[in-house]
């Protein structure tokens, strides 16, 4: 299972919004502000009920790379003046609804135990 690095999320948002061309490296202000954005995004969402993979903003699996990426533009690119707060809260509700449904306990077939009283 490929893992990636807080870093390497920060700079994939950067990419992702045009702010970094493919080919750069962002200077390190950029890559900190990012990965604040990023750590203050996650537990934003986990308060609202969104597990995001296990919950560690330190690694990042790759099938949440992208989703998150396009989650954390969202909040980023306002600042940047790509595009509006009211454009970015609606496109967080379109990739939140994703972001939960791979957090979701997948069904396992077993039969639930419980306690009678």
């Amino acid at each position: 299972m490929t893992i990636y690095s807080k870093s390497d999320l920060a700079t994939r948002v950067l990419r992702d919004l045009g702010l970094v061309g493919a080919e750069e490296t962002p200077s390190a202000a950029d890559i900190q502000w990012a990965e604040e954005t990023i750590s203050s995004e996650v537990a934003s969402m986990a308060v609202r009920g969104i597990r995001v993979w296990n919950g560690n903003d330190t690694s990042v699996p790759v099938e949440y790379l992208t989703p998150l990426s396009r989650r954390i533009g969202l909040a980023v690119g306002p600042a940047f003046g790509l595009f509006t707060l009211a454009e970015a809260a609606v496109g967080i509700m379109g990739i939140e609804k994703e972001l939960r449904q791979m957090s979701a306990k997948k069904p396992t077939g077993a039969v639930a135990k419980t306690e009678y009283f």
